[in-house]
């Protein structure tokens, strides 16, 4: 980069900043933070919790299940009872009573033969899995937001360096314009183009200005607190080709590793147990069962007077009369359940679950192909975006070559004023291709670990040797 340039892109980074003394925050520590209050990574780690209850809940069908159970019953009424005790001879006991009765139960039950738990377990050990794979997705995904978000500030910085500069030459060619219509070297023309030249910049220049603050919004919404500077993008970080770099070993990588395609895979193996427990529908279950219960009813029998005792011939006198009745037992059991016929719904259900199977093999199908398309896409970007760096960093120096060649002419009246308005909006395009170069790399060469399974936060840690403690990059004034 020429001297000149870095110049100017160093005050206007200083112009940002407003104090040496500002504290500008790093990758790592954007990275830290957001890990540590990001709501997508809360998230995630509760879906993988939650994921992770399915093996319990599946080999709690294999288990015994162990109930039990407390009655509580007070009842009172009437009751007149006739016993036949001969041809000729009626007992009767009328009269009212009050009981309570308590009971308690305890069972257990134990599954002997139960296919569809069985494949159930088995299914519960694969969702199991899939909950940690679909953690390290989500994991990527995370990391990916923050490189993102960070960078795109830097991006947004960078663009508003080249606007600020573009602005501020403009407008010394429209003083210069002004002043040489003014002793009549120039037509009025000149003076036009370059007034609607720098109007134009002065529009970029705030638009550049909001799109550097808006990417500064999008950390808080990660991190959950407002940021005002960043490091900077160090002017010599190294930019090197993928290793290994062959595109079918990172083609290897991705079909071995890919957490994303490892998900797919247990999404069929998961179809796959499902088909089973479906299949299974029509097959008997074995039960074992254990049942003790223990009972006791106690009260109070209160009968009547007035009932003529043919023994004696006298009348029975009222009798108050308590009553206890325990019962205790213990029943083992076991039961046998053939399923025959449901209408029609297991049969129904096996039919669906095996679409359901063959929906989620093609799906893993698709993400093989996704997979290996994506891993030799991202090979190659990361391989063009490298030589782009270098190109682009020849361009800056042959547009601001071809500005010094426009301007000289102008002096000597060889070239007009839209000439070198032309050169110097290109010499600023290509400032701004050349830092958007940078940044491309970077992306493609961290979606490109991602692919294979490399990502994590070792990524950022080396990302953040890259950085240059000197160049901070601040929330733009408007």
């Amino acid at each position: 980069m020429p001297k000149k340039l870095a110049r100017i892109r160093w005050v206007a980074v200083a112009a940002w900043c407003g104090s040496n003394l500002v504290q500008a925050e790093t990758l790592l520590e954007i990275y830290q933070l957001a890990m540590d209050n990001a709501p997508q990574v809360k998230a995630a780690e509760a879906n993988y919790r939650a994921g992770k209850e399915a093996l319990p809940q599946a080999r709690a069908g294999l288990l015994p299940n162990i109930s039990g159970s407390y009655d509580y019953q007070d009842g009172d009424g009437n009751q007149n009872v006739s016993r036949v005790l001969g041809a000729d001879f009626v007992s009767r006991a009328p009269g009212d009573f009050d009981d309570e009765t308590e009971t308690y139960r305890l069972s257990l039950t134990q599954p002997v033969f139960n296919l569809p738990a069985w494949f159930n377990f088995q299914r519960g050990k694969v969702l199991d899995a899939r909950a940690a794979s679909q953690f390290s997705v989500d994991q990527q995904a995370i990391l990916l937001e923050v490189t993102d978000a960070y960078f795109g500030v830097l991006r947004a910085g960078e663009n508003l360096v080249s606007a600020e500069a573009e602005e501020r030459a403009i407008a010394r060619q429209l003083e210069q314009t002004k002043e040489r219509f003014d002793v009549g070297l120039v037509p009025i023309t000149d003076v036009h183009e370059a007034q609607a030249a720098y109007d134009t910049a002065t529009v970029n220049t705030l638009e550049a200005k909001s799109a550097l603050n808006i990417a500064f919004e999008a950390l808080e919404v990660l991190t959950g607190r407002p940021h005002d500077h960043l490091v900077g993008l160090a002017a010599s970080f190294p930019v090197t080709k993928p290793e290994p770099l062959d595109a079918e070993s990172w083609v290897k990588f991705a079909q071995d590793n890919n957490f994303a395609l490892e998900v797919s895979r247990l999404d069929m193996e998961s179809a796959r147990r499902g088909a089973d427990i479906a299949k299974s529908g029509h097959a008997p279950t074995v039960t074992a069962s254990i049942d003790y219960q223990k009972s006791q009813n106690q009260g109070v029998l209160n009968r009547d007077a007035g009932i003529l005792n043919p023994t004696t011939g006298l009348i029975d006198p009222a009798l108050r009369q308590p009553f206890v009745n325990d019962i205790e037992s213990t029943v083992f059991g076991v039961s046998l359940n053939v399923p025959i016929f449901s209408g029609g719904l297991v049969s129904s259900q096996r039919r669906q679950a095996y679409q359901e199977w063959m929906r989620a093999q093609e799906n893993y199908v698709l993400a093989q192909r996704n997979t290996t398309q994506d891993a030799r896409s991202r090979h190659l970007q990361v391989l063009t975006d490298a030589a782009r760096i270098q190109a682009r960093r020849q361009a800056v120096t042959s547009a601001q070559s071809a500005l010094d060649a426009t301007q000289a002419g102008y002096e000597v009246g060889t070239r007009n004023i839209v000439d070198v308005l032309i050169s110097q909006r290109t010499l600023y395009q290509a400032q701004r291709d050349y830092a958007n170069a940078r940044f491309d790399y970077i992306n493609s060469m961290l979606r490109l670990r991602e692919i294979a399974a490399q990502l994590g936060p070792g990524d950022v840690e080396q990302i953040n040797r890259w950085l240059d403690p000197n160049l901070n990059v601040g929330k733009a004034g408007l």
